[in-house]
């Protein structure tokens, strides 16, 4: 990887990895996609890119043995051709997801709960469809700069506007659906404190938010060991959902399980809890739930969709402790980061002011050839590249060498 006076090997072989990006680019393949299919073609390629919790030899963290487990299940009960539901489950469900996320039990009564069939992203749509039936003067959502792409497109779907604001602003406008991170921001990792989420929710005001939740308590993941599960749970509910429970706000929460339990490969249903103040009737709300759960055909369950469902209700605390793995590896990762990359422009990014699987510098047009000539494989954007912290390999000269091509590279 490097030369006898420290020099990066790069040039040819990045170029011609740089001239396949552009040419996948061409093609309509996203950033994501080229990222995956350039590292997949290099045998001596190391994933820094694609967005999955990745162990310290570069191997996919395994899928939850405890969703297996119920899949295995209900796999079984689909022998008959029938249509299958968990609607008989729907209450202990509830109570499961907001146990998991410590929500206290003296405000259960205010949430209604629905699980669309598409993960994460089929709960952030879903919340859009709501948000605009029960508040038909929103024109737009309010995203903050850098945010996860989907949200543009979720957008255009829904025939409204998307408004970019900086990182951490307030958003403001009366035809305006908020869309906050209630964590790690995806795609960078910033995370926000629970002053400036304070100040979010007395500034809503009445008018509907969303928090989008793809990463619950990965903000505390360096703590774990040291605080306990409980406790980073309960750290991370007050500083990103109690202030709008206080502030009588509406508001919905997006909670991904694929991060939080390793099921990228089954991709089961999200958790999508709605929070409505008095004056919306809780039987409206679930009125207008069912109507758009059916409208997007999310009431026909799939098999891994009944197979969560029955592991939030009967395993939970298998889960949890999945859940708490899965944290322990980002810690490990971020320990490493922060120690390899002291006195350099990426030591920033990992402050306790960032958190979760993803960090995005700013990078000069060098960067590109020169990483992907170090065999690395981050996720190029115009003047970014995302990195995977958890990509970063056990060996520790190897991991050495790696922090060193970004540090170079990248501005922090």
């Amino acid at each position: 990887m490097f030369t006898e006076n420290g020099a990066i090997m790069t040039s040819s072989y990045g170029s011609a990895v740089r001239r396949t990006a552009e040419a996948l680019s061409a093609q309509g393949k996203d950033a994501n996609q080229i990222a995956k299919i350039v590292c997949d073609r290099d045998p001596d390629g190391y994933n820094y890119g694609i967005g999955i919790v990745v162990d310290g030899q570069g191997r996919a963290w395994p899928t939850s043995e405890t969703l297996l487990k119920h899949a295995r299940v209900e796999i079984g009960n689909s022998l008959l051709g029938e249509y299958m539901s968990t609607a008989s489950l729907a209450a202990p469900l509830k109570e499961a997801v907001l146990r998991w996320q410590r929500i206290p039990q003296v405000y259960w009564d205010r949430f209604s709960l629905l699980i669309p069939s598409d993960a994460g992203t089929g709960a952030v749509k879903t919340a859009v469809e709501m948000a605009l039936q029960l508040f038909p003067e929103l024109r737009a959502i309010g995203v903050e700069e850098l945010s996860w792409p989907a949200y543009k497109a979720i957008a255009r779907m829904s025939r409204i506007s998307c408004r970019e604001f900086p990182i951490g602003e307030v958003m403001d406008g009366p035809d305006l659906l908020r869309v906050y991170q209630a964590g790690p921001m995806n795609t960078t990792g910033r995370v926000q404190s629970r002053e400036i989420m304070e100040g979010r929710a007395a500034a809503a005001k009445g008018h509907p938010v969303l928090l989008d939740r793809a990463y619950s308590g990965f903000e505390y993941a360096r703590v774990l060991d040291t605080r306990g599960y409980d406790a980073i749970m309960t750290m991370s509910y007050n500083d990103q959902i109690r202030p709008f429970i206080e502030h009588d706000v509406p508001f919905w929460v997006s909670v991904s399980p694929t991060k939080a339990f390793g099921t990228f490969a089954l991709r089961p249903c999200g958790m999508l809890l709605a929070h409505m103040p008095d004056e919306y009737r809780p039987e409206e709300v679930d009125a207008l739930a069912n109507t758009v759960t059916r409208a997007r055909g999310s009431s026909f369950e799939h098999p891994v969709t009944r197979a969560f469902v029955s592991a939030l209700v009967h395993d939970l605390e298998a889960l949890e402790l999945e859940h708490a793995d899965i944290l322990r590896r980002v810690a490990s990762a971020e320990h490493t980061w922060k120690e390899r990359s002291a006195g350099t422009m990426l030591a920033e990014l990992f402050t306790d002011r960032y958190a979760g699987l993803f960090r995005n510098p700013r990078v000069g047009e060098e960067a590109q050839e020169a990483i992907y000539g170090a065999h690395l494989y981050p996720v190029f954007t115009p003047g970014r590249c995302r990195l995977n912290i958890t990509g970063l390999p056990d060996d520790g000269d190897v991991a050495r060498e790696h922090v060193a091509v970004f540090a170079r590279y990248c501005r922090g």
